[in-house]
């Protein structure tokens, strides 16, 4: 089938979707925008995503990022072009509230992947206009995507059960887990955003090193909260954004990777981390325990005893959890078994709509 894919913020989940589309047999585009923001302002490794994309068979669209520049309606008016030659049998988009990406896919059936049914606290308020091209996607779609059971709950309210079907987030696993770090150390990195629960990680640090003060806590990565972590020669705080190219070297450091989330859907640094055979704890929240492989991975939200007692049970799993961890990722979340669900999805989409 041809299918087109369309993204704003979350491009590096739209690559990796199309990449695995393209894996199973079908013709794929992927419509975007031009800025970097998500790759931490780089455009070389935005760019670097893009030619890769391009190498592997899929085409790409880019939207321009300034909507009043000269060459703005120009390259608008080609990429619609481009788009109605490529005719996509199925849209598949991930929320957004760019109303350019909202027309230039107008007629076609459309999958919308919702990520977050619920919204995080603390994001910013959308406009007029970005409010109305977000709720615009959600009268358009045939059908909601969502990655995981937890969060048919939140969007039934909203959009009805019968419409939305559950295709869990992908990832790319290792065929062997990382092994286990010399030295004990506990990693939360990812956006540091007010959803996050670094102040939940921060008051458990202390009951977690009065059992074992020899570990340390590396938090990494960009945003507001990462003033919350204290200046402790037992932390380690790299405030700044996580490039590709630091993720291996940082999972390949942690005895574990802490998920403490006060607010939750699913997590993308979580399955980054199964995907290497690196443990999860993770709040009781949304779609979060599903990404661990037993109960005894999993806090109630909020509570630093809880979350502090979870950490110092798993800080000493040695190879054959790994081993457990890296086979539950590679079992119900590869991105081949997302694509194959995706599939069905579209072929019962484009059947009953006559396509």
């Amino acid at each position: 089938m041809r299918i087109l894919i369309v993204c704003d913020f979350l491009f590096k989940y739209g690559a990796q979707q199309a990449r695995s589309l393209v894996n199973c047999g079908h013709d794929v585009a992927i419509l975007c925008r031009s800025h970097a923001i998500e790759f931490g302002g780089s455009d070389q490794e935005r760019d670097e995503v893009l030619d890769g994309l391009r190498g592997q068979g899929v085409r790409v669209f880019v939207v321009p990022g300034r909507v009043r520049s000269a060459t703005a309606v120009p390259a608008l008016l080609a990429t619609r072009r481009a788009v109605r030659r490529f005719a996509p049998q199925v849209v598949h988009a991930h929320e957004n509230h760019d109303p350019r990406l909202l027309a230039l896919t107008t007629g076609y059936p459309l999958v919308l992947t919702v990520h977050d049914p619920l919204g995080h606290p603390g994001a910013p308020a959308l406009t007029r206009g970005e409010e109305w091209a977000f709720r615009r996607w959600f009268r358009r779609a045939d059908r909601f995507v969502v990655h995981g059971q937890a969060l048919v709950e939140e969007l039934a309210p909203i959009v009805g059960r019968p419409r939305i079907v559950v295709i869990p987030h992908g990832t790319t696993a290792r065929a062997q887990p990382l092994a286990p770090p010399p030295a004990a150390s506990v990693l939360l990195f990812g956006r540091l955003e007010q959803y996050k629960g670094v102040e939940v990680l921060v008051a458990a640090m202390p009951l977690v090193w009065e059992q074992r003060p020899d570990v340390r806590l590396v938090v990494a990565g960009a945003g507001q909260a990462a003033r919350l972590v204290p200046a402790d020669p037992r932390i380690s705080l790299m405030a700044r954004y996580i490039s590709e190219s630091d993720v291996d070297p940082l999972l390949a450091s942690a005895s574990l990777v802490a998920l403490p989330y006060t607010q939750a859907s699913q997590s993308g640094v979580g399955l980054l981390a199964i995907a290497r055979g690196v443990p999860v704890v993770v709040s009781d929240l949304g779609a979060l325990p599903e990404l661990a492989y037993d109960r005894s991975f999993v806090a109630r939200a909020g509570d630093p005893q809880a979350l502090a007692d979870t950490i110092v049970r798993h800080l000493d799993d040695g190879a054959e959890v790994r081993r457990a961890v890296l086979a539950h990722a590679q079992a119900h979340f590869s991105w081949e078994h997302s694509a194959q669900l995706s599939t069905e999805l579209y072929r019962g989409l484009v059947t009953r709509n006559g396509s």
